[in-house]
């Protein structure tokens, strides 16, 4: 019950529940509140009575009496709704019990529109069927008005004549409904009533050429009718003029007992009306003049709806044509009259002219000869020809009748190519009645379910249809049978042989000419090798798709602009994110650093272009708050008809291999220093050594001051060769660090007393160190020198400014780091700055050494080296010394340090 309720409640159109006995409201549902205007409160303390005309009433009651229980009740009736306003609807109800009593569900359509269409086309032929059969305008315009205000439901007509030596409209005869009494005292007194142009309605209308509708007489003073408005029960009005191609010859008004909306169509109906009744009034003018005999046939020749001419049987030059006539050639008058149909290429056809031509000296007449015809813009047109002779005016004629058939020619055609192309279509197309008896049976659906049309046709559609698809059939019937909309839809259908397909399958209403629902046509197509390929390729999606998911290396799919269409989970991994899915419609180049952005992108574009390209690719990647990583990428491009072509790429992370390599080539590096050292060392400290001696001995022999000065500058370029052969022999030697517990305080305050020589005047040391002591275990020793020498570099690049020393304890590790605010270091130099030999500084300041020595004891202590600097605005060296796991010892720390490799 409760589906049924929501169905009433939220119906689109209006439905209620009323009692049959006392004819009032037992529920009504939200449409009915919204287009009647009345709350449902007001609506259940009302009747049926209430909202329509009184003398329905009994009519209803009538119509609910002659009603059994089990019958449904239509019909057409009048509403008002709460402002008033009245418009008509379609019921359609069915009986209820509600607690032991009777009642009706009715179910309302508005029908106001449809029925204002009806009856303007009832007022059009009614009309039409006037005017061709009128002889005159003073038939034609009564007649004319009460065609109207009887198909219309108007209670009174007028018709004004205007006067034009007196420049007024007269009163020329009125109309009004048989119920409408006491009309007689309103004709004398409006006898010899007479408006002047301007004035009231009749007067507006015929000044302004043009229809005017008032919705309610009371509101407006009208002529006097203020009296006869509340006698008669008049509300509305509405005037059109009647007008020839001199202007205005008349006003038409109308007169309504009920409030009526101004009806646009209704408006430009009567405007059309008016026109046409003009054209009776100006035939009437002309055709005074002419003979009598003339007179009904040029009548009859004007206003026939067909198109005809008249031409001379001498030349064959037109005399007259009719307007229907110009209007099917698109030609004016003034260009037809005088001029042969052979002047005016009017034949698609010469000799089917001269045939007819024969065949009308023959029989003396041609009915409905099939012709083709060119108009005047050179569109060919196809119509019926009857041929006849008249006497005209003492002069031989013949006048000839065209029916167009161009339409139903071309529609013929449609049907026959439709026909062919459902008997040739490889679809099953075939049509039902509605109680599912086969009608028609195309080609295609004897090949798709095996019957032959002699057996399907009249057979029940229940033979195409599987036991367990019962139910699903005759849920679509019934809904076929109720004129509702079936969208297309999927099922199992029955073969001859027994087979069941799978069918996709379309099924629309057939309706005859009146409009009513006969049948349906089905349009069925067999798809069973489509599903069973899309089950196919369902299953290697999924294959593929664990493949990828699975898979180790990480697997890119991109568009040919570096789209990321889609990623794996190795492949989120690597970019350092954790959803795949957040990558999608990133662009791959903002991913990778602007140094790789060229060489990846010709790498794309040779891709495409089917260049040879040498594989594996490598390129960088650097991952936010992730190390370098090295790739290896291999790639292909995915072609695919109908779709753009997308690149697979497989990258590898190669990152331990190049750390592997970079070791290696370190260690061999250091090798060949250690030899080269050895070999300085031993051939240069023992020339030292002598020039130590020598220069000792001669200091003691001499007294001359400048001999001792040169002997004293000697000997200190002997001590600088040895501190260079020295620093040399230590980069070759073991880099084993022996780890003490110190306060690091200690460590670099002594390093910067041992470094305050090298600081500049306007240079100023920042000291960031905690205030209690930092005890860690390191090689204090060597530790001094390397905060030694990176604030000796940190003075020699500042000019002015500051340099800093900063000291902290972070969770896991120890931080050392200086900043300075000197001139900086450019990318390329950077890149090689831990590297024997290379240095920034002039060679007389240093030999590029002091680094690789930091490098080497931070690395033996477990630790690292980072630096970051910008050209122009100074460099940042921070030391990172892990701590221990677990209290463990130095080695420990170290041990783990290089058992993880790092990219350099």
């Amino acid at each position: 019950m409760e589906s049924y309720r929501l169905l009433f409640e939220k119906n689109p159109l209006p439905m209620w529940v009323f009692d049959i006995e006392t004819l009032r409201f037992l529920d009504v549902n939200d449409a009915a509140v919204q287009k009647y205007g009345y709350s449902r409160s007001e609506f259940l303390a009302m009747t049926l009575g209430d909202i329509g005309p009184r003398e329905d009433v009994a009519r209803l009651r009538e119509a609910l009496g002659t009603l059994k229980p089990t019958d449904r009740m239509t019909g057409i009736w009048s509403h008002r709704k709460k402002d008033g306003s009245v418009f008509d609807v379609e019921l359609l109800s069915t009986e209820v019990t509600i607690l032991t009593r009777r009642a009706r569900l009715a179910l309302l359509n508005d029908v106001t529109e449809r029925l204002r269409g009806d009856r303007h086309r009832a007022t059009e032929i009614a009309v039409t069927r006037v005017l061709i059969d009128a002889k005159s305008f003073a038939e034609v315009a009564p007649q004319a008005i009460a065609e109207i205000c009887q198909a219309e439901e108007w209670a009174l007509g007028e018709v004004w004549l205007y006067d034009p030596a007196a420049s007024v409209l007269r009163l020329d005869g009125t109309w009004h409904a048989p119920g409408l009494r006491d009309m007689h005292g309103r004709e004398i007194a409006a006898a010899g009533l007479t408006v002047r142009p301007g004035v009231g309605l009749v007067g507006r209308v015929w000044q302004r050429d043009a229809p005017v509708w008032i919705r309610d007489l009371r509101e407006e003073a009208e002529l006097g009718w203020a009296e006869y408005s509340e006698r008669f029960g008049l509300r509305s009005a509405v005037g059109f003029p009647i007008r020839a191609r001199s202007g205005v010859e008349a006003v038409a008004v109308l007169f309504s007992q009920t409030i009526r909306e101004p009806d646009e169509p209704l408006l430009d109906l009567l405007a059309d009306i008016g026109s046409r009744i003009g054209q009776i009034f100006e035939r009437d003018k002309a055709e005074a003049s002419r003979r009598a005999s003339v007179e009904a046939f040029q009548k009859a020749f004007h206003a026939s709806p067909v198109p005809m001419a008249i031409s001379s049987v001498h030349d064959g030059r037109f005399v007259e044509a009719n307007l229907q006539f110009l209007r099917m050639f698109e030609f004016e008058r003034a260009e037809v009259v005088g001029r042969s149909s052979l002047e005016l290429e009017m034949w698609v056809d010469q000799q089917q002219r001269q045939v007819l031509g024969e065949r009308l000296k023959e029989r003396g007449s041609i009915r409905d000869a099939e012709v083709q015809v060119r108009t005047k813009a050179g569109q060919v047109r196809r119509a019926l020809m009857s041929i006849e002779y008249l006497d005209l005016r003492d002069q031989p004629t013949i006048i000839t009748t065209l029916v167009d058939i161009t339409e139903f020619v071309g529609a013929r055609e449609a049907q026959a190519r439709l026909a062919a192309i459902v008997q040739s279509s490889e679809d099953a197309v075939f049509a039902k009645s509605l109680t599912g008896d086969i009608l028609t049976w195309n080609t295609g659906a004897e090949h798709m379910y095996g019957y032959s049309a002699a057996e399907a046709i009249g057979k029940k559609l229940e033979i195409l249809v599987p036991e367990e698809r019962q139910k699903e059939f005759e849920r679509v019937m019934a809904r076929l049978r109720n004129g509702d909309k079936i969208e297309p839809f999927e099922t199992v259908r029955l073969r001859k042989d027994g087979r069941k397909i799978v069918v996709s399958v379309s099924v629309s209403p057939l309706r005859d000419g009146a409009g009513r629902l006969i049948g349906g046509s089905t349009i069925a197509r067999d798809i069973t090798e489509k599903k069973r390929s899309e089950q196919l390729v369902r299953r290697s999606e999924a294959r593929f798709r664990q493949l990828f998911e699975v898979a180790a290396d990480a697997t890119f799919l991109i568009d040919r602009r570096g789209t990321i269409l889609e990623v794996n989970p190795a492949g989120a991994t690597m970019i350092g994110v954790k959803d795949p899915a957040a990558l999608r419609g990133i662009n791959l180049g903002e991913l990778l650093p602007p140094r790789e952005l060229e060489s990846a992108r010709q790498y794309l574009r040779d891709l495409l272009h089917d260049r040879p390209i040498a594989e594996p690719f490598e390129i960088q990647l650097e991952p936010a708050g992730s190390d370098r990583r090295f790739l290896h990428v291999r790639s292909r491009v995915i072609r695919e008809e109908g779709t753009d072509p997308y690149v697979q790429v497989v990258a590898r992370d190669v990152t331990p291999e190049k750390e592997y390599q970079r070791r290696l080539l370190e260690s061999e590096r250091q090798a060949s220093m250690g030899q080269v050292a050895a070999f300085v060392a031993h051939e240069i400290n023992t020339p030292l050594t002598n020039i130590a001696l020598l220069s000792a001995s001669i200091a003691r022999a001499v007294t001359d001051p400048i001999v001792l000065e040169r002997l004293t500058k000697i000997d200190a370029q002997r001590r600088t060769a040895a501190n260079i052969v020295s620093e040399l022999l230590s980069l070759t030697r073991s880099q084993d660090v022996t780890r003490i517990p110190v306060d690091l305080r200690g460590v670099i305050d002594a390093a910067i007393e041992q470094t305050a020589g090298f600081r500049k005047p306007d240079v100023r040391l920042v000291q960031e160190l905690p205030r209690e002591p930092l005890i860690f275990p390191v090689d204090p020793i060597r530790m001094q020198q390397v905060v030694v020498n990176l604030l000796k570099n940190a003075y020699q690049a500042t000019g002015s400014g500051s340099v800093t020393v900063r000291l902290r304890s972070e969770k896991d590790h120890v931080m050392i780091a200086v900043l300075d605010t000197g001139s900086g270091i450019d990318p390329e130099m950077k890149a090689r700055l831990f590297q024997p030999f290379v240095t920034t500084k002039p060679r007389s300041e240093g030999l590029g050494l002091g680094l690789v020595f930091t490098k080497q004891v931070i690395g033996g202590h477990g630790g690292a080296v980072q630096v970051v600097s910008e050209p122009g605005r100074g460099s940042t060296f921070t030391i990172t010394l892990p701590k221990a796991p677990n209290g463990g010892s130095g080695k420990d720390a170290k041990a783990a340090a290089v058992g993880t490799p790092k990219a350099p």
